[in-house]
């Protein structure tokens, strides 16, 4: 994968081809290196007026792929299509039955469902590296008839292969000045559900969370996002839960606050429409 990455010189870093994806990755051995990784290109390209820079955390890569949750089994346009068609009527019938987007401005809505759960067209990136570096430290487990009991595990270092993975995810940045939080460009739209959204759906804000979506070709949706990689950082697992720690802000509580605190995800579990199977459910996550 080619990416401004490789021009990095560091002793605390090396671009390198990873032996179990086979995929090209700049592995750091320093927190410092890590930011300073992510920033140069968050740098580079802001400067040059390209486009922004965001972070996905992963714990492995999937091939040379990047694939939003409502099209991760979908092979053909013709079954995106379909998709999309049902998930259009999901956001219908919730606007319809419910008063859960009611706060929200119509562009937000898709992108919170998919914060909370639903298998939608948007791709959830975060704006702060240790976040994304956290998730890349977590395994992540559903069970239920649409995977709507949700949790994590800490993973725990096995070997010296076991890493965890910042993709770089790039996305226009133009500002809608007449939809705050919306951003887009010619190839990608961007939420920012901080400011999109109020702070009743308190875990965008806890997650600084944004979420990213290819446009749309003629004739289709395009159903992977590849595109928008612009870089992948890998650090050892060991190293990274070393550098995250304990820290309670860094925990699976604070970064998904229960419906106790997270007022628009209690409105979601009680009221918002169940959604057919393939769109996956509004989840309840083990805190």
């Amino acid at each position: 994968m080619a990416s401004r990455l490789s021009k990095l010189t560091s002793r605390h870093g090396e671009w390198v081809t990873d032996a179990d994806h086979k995929i090209d990755v700049y592995h750091v051995t320093s927190p410092h290196l890590l930011i300073q990784a992510a920033g140069y290109l968050k740098h580079v390209t802001g400067k040059e007026g390209l486009y922004g820079i965001h972070f996905r955390g992963q714990a492995t890569l999937y091939g040379n792929s990047l694939k939003p949750t409502l099209y991760r089994v979908t092979k053909t346009k013709g079954n995106a299509a379909k998709q999309n068609g049902a998930l259009y009527a999901y956001i219908k019938e919730c606007q319809q039955k419910s008063e859960v987007l009611k706060h929200l401005p119509e562009y937000a809505w898709e992108a919170v469902l998919q914060h909370y759960g639903i298998k939608t067209r948007w791709v959830d990136v975060v704006d702060n590296v240790w976040i994304a570096l956290w998730f890349a430290c977590q395994k992540a487990h559903a069970t239920g008839h649409q995977g709507e009991y949700f949790h994590f595990e800490q993973r725990q270092p096995q070997g010296n292969s076991d890493y965890a993975y910042v993709l770089l995810i790039k996305a226009d940045h133009t500002p809608d000045v007449h939809q705050p939080g919306f951003y887009s460009g010619k190839n990608t739209e961007l939420v920012d559900l901080r400011v999109a959204a109020p702070s009743m759906f308190l875990r965008p804000h806890a997650q600084t969370g944004l979420l990213v979506r290819q446009k749309g070709e003629v004739g289709g949706a395009i159903i992977d996002y590849k595109d928008l990689v612009a870089g992948i950082i890998r650090v050892s697992l060991h190293d990274a839960l070393h550098w995250l720690g304990q820290g309670k802000l860094l925990s699976t509580h604070v970064l998904f606050p229960p419906p106790v605190y997270d007022f628009g995800y209690r409105d979601l579990l009680n009221f918002a429409p169940k959604p057919p199977k393939d769109l996956g459910a509004i989840q309840h996550v083990g805190a």
